[in-house]
């Protein structure tokens, strides 16, 4: 089967939605998808897929209900020791934290049958500043899980590289509009975010007097300054939200991040659990993931790299870096899809090297832990956690990522345009490698524009302009002004033009030349002559180039969730899928 050649569009309209399927046709896809799941008779790690799945599930969903509850503590100033925030998931559960646990989520029973049957869906984004286009995943979710009857599922991927610690801010004036980046965390593009700890409250003060100080200049006009009011008080909470969970000793990123968004989806009626991937990391289906890709990390290097070249091929891609580069492989050496780092420093590659009846995982310069290839993998599984418990982290890289959350967990995950266009990549080497029909994914994405008046501007009328400036370069003599016209030393010109190209008709080359450089410079004669059409044709281009770069600041949909009125977000979201 060739692989999917779906298009991914990002919605450009006001209030524009992307949906792929359609809504009415997702519990369907869900549907299907268990059927698909429940079919499936391969092995992971020599453990029986549906025994498997089943394990994890119930392992990951303890974990979420473990961690939003973390986070509901900092949002409700609750200090109690059974829900406190914690950073990583490596505590120990007791028995009776399980029992706690398992009913924290709507009322539901958490049990294992339970979490075997019920239907999960999942999305996952980076812990960021959201635009409504990511955050409508989150809704999505949300209405699917109480529409079905299941539970909701934000993954938050906190294994990913700090690349967008920054939220978009608009300056809008007459003569200058722009969208400005202003970053919460500076200087930290290669690190992990769950490794990013925020040392100093000063830092989230500065960061809010400069997104404030954007916002102010916002003066211009009236209108524009009355919303800008609202956007600024709508940012001060979100920001306020943030210092206060940080006076509660809440000093990551990823756990400032989340509890203000979902402090703010609290006030939306959203209900999901909330996991990061570090988390579902610390868990013993995810060692036997790794140890079966591991195993056989040779056919999958090539199925992996063997796909994205496909995709490649199909959408012209020349760089071998896009979509995702090539996992390398030399000699024994084996480049896994994994990342993996020491706690505190930048992520590096993972590597699986060869050695007899040894596998030794590297990070490309020095060996991280031994692993035996026929070995028991309980002792693999032990040495793995001694490499964690010695401060060594392994994380999936993206497509692993969506492997685990695709086949062991979730029923039907929710993509967003660029997470959908790599998956079709995951889908293919889900059917290579694990030899069975992938469950399918939903798209989605969502424009949404501040509520800002843009100007009516017609861009032919700007080419217009531009082509009749660039004729006033070879044709003055049109577009002067009748006083102009009537100039003397502006009319013998005009006539001395036309006789030289009428002269030139029967002219040799070499006439030809010494014409067209006299016409040139009659042109530029004339030129002086008609200055103020030209310059008000000028200005005119200026006042709509003005205009244009205005409407593309007010028009620009990446601006965080934060910085939208209530009222705006409340009207639009709450009946995206009514």
């Amino acid at each position: 089967m060739a692989m999917k050649n779906i298009t991914y569009e990002i919605p450009k309209n006001n209030k524009e939605v992307f949906l792929y399927p359609a809504l009415d046709r997702i519990p369907g896809l869900i549907l299907e998808n268990r059927r698909k799941i429940h079919s499936y008779t391969f092995e992971i790690n020599g453990i029986p897929f549906q025994e498997f799945r089943d394990k994890i599930r119930m392992a990951v969903v303890r974990k979420a209900v473990c961690y939003t509850n973390g986070i509901k503590s900092l949002i409700r100033k609750d200090p109690s020791a059974q829900h406190r925030y914690e950073r990583t998931g490596m505590r120990k559960e007791t028995s009776l934290q399980a029992a706690q646990d398992k009913l924290c989520i709507n009322e539901l029973t958490l049990d294992y049958e339970t979490i075997k049957n019920i239907p999960i869906i999942q999305t996952g984004h980076e812990p960021v500043f959201y635009h409504p286009g990511i955050w409508i995943k989150n809704h999505l979710i949300h209405s699917l899980a109480k529409r079905l009857g299941g539970i909701g599922v934000n993954m938050i991927v906190d294994n990913d590289g700090c690349n967008m610690g920054f939220m978009y801010v608009p300056i809008l004036s007459e003569k200058s509009a722009s969208v400005e980046k202003i970053s919460l965390v500076k200087n930290k593009d290669h690190m992990a975010y769950e490794e990013i700890v925020i040392d100093d409250f000063g830092s989230i003060l500065q960061f809010k007097e400069e997104v404030i100080a954007l916002l102010c200049k916002n003066v211009f006009r009236e209108d524009v300054e009355t919303i800008m009011k609202d956007v600024q008080s709508m940012f001060e909470q979100f920001i306020n939200r943030i210092g206060g969970y940080y006076q509660q000793g809440c000093i990551d990123m990823v756990g400032l991040m989340t509890a203000s968004r979902r402090s703010l989806e609290e006030d939306f009626g959203l209900e999901n659990l909330e996991v990061p991937v570090s988390w579902m990391c610390d868990t013993d289906g995810f060692y036997h993931f790794l140890l079966h890709i591991l195993y056989d990390a040779g056919r999958f290097a090539k199925i992996y790299n063997d796909k994205l070249s496909e995709y490649r091929g199909i959408h012209k891609i020349r760089s071998k870096a896009n979509p995702l580069p090539d996992l390398k492989v030399l000699d024994d050496s084996i480049e896994l899809p994994f990342w993996v780092w020491k706690a505190g420093e930048q992520r590096a590659r993972c590597y699986a090297l060869n050695n007899g009846d040894d596998i030794k995982i590297t990070d490309g310069i020095d060996t991280l832990v031994i692993l035996k290839k026929n070995g028991d993998s309980g002792e693999n599984i032990s040495k793995l956690k001694t490499l964690r418990e010695s401060g060594f982290k392994i994380r999936p890289r993206a497509i692993t990522t969506t492997i685990f959350a695709r086949l062991l967990f979730s029923d039907v995950f929710i993509h967003g345009i660029g997470g959908a266009k790599y998956d079709t990549i995951t889908d293919e080497i889900i059917k290579e490698f694990f030899d069975i029909d992938p469950p399918d994914f939903v798209t989605i994405s969502a424009t949404l524009f501040l509520p800002l008046v843009s100007y009516e501007v017609d861009v032919k009328v700007l080419l217009e302009l531009q082509r009749a400036v660039s004729d006033m370069r070879y044709n003055p003599e049109k577009y002067a002004s009748k006083d102009v016209r009537n100039e003397p030393e502006f009319v013998n010109r005009v006539q001395e033009k036309q006789r030289l190209i009428q002269t030139m008709a029967v002219s040799n080359s070499e006439e030809k030349r010494r014409h067209f450089g006299r016409i040139k410079e009659l042109n530029r004669l004339m030129l002086s002559q008609i200055d103020p059409e030209i310059q008000k044709k000028q200005d005119e281009m200026q006042s709509i180039h003005n205009r244009l770069a205005y409407n593309e600041v007010v028009r620009f949909r990446e601006y965080p969730v934060c910085l939208y009125p209530t009222k705006v977000l409340r009207e639009y979201m709450q009946n995206v899928f009514s």
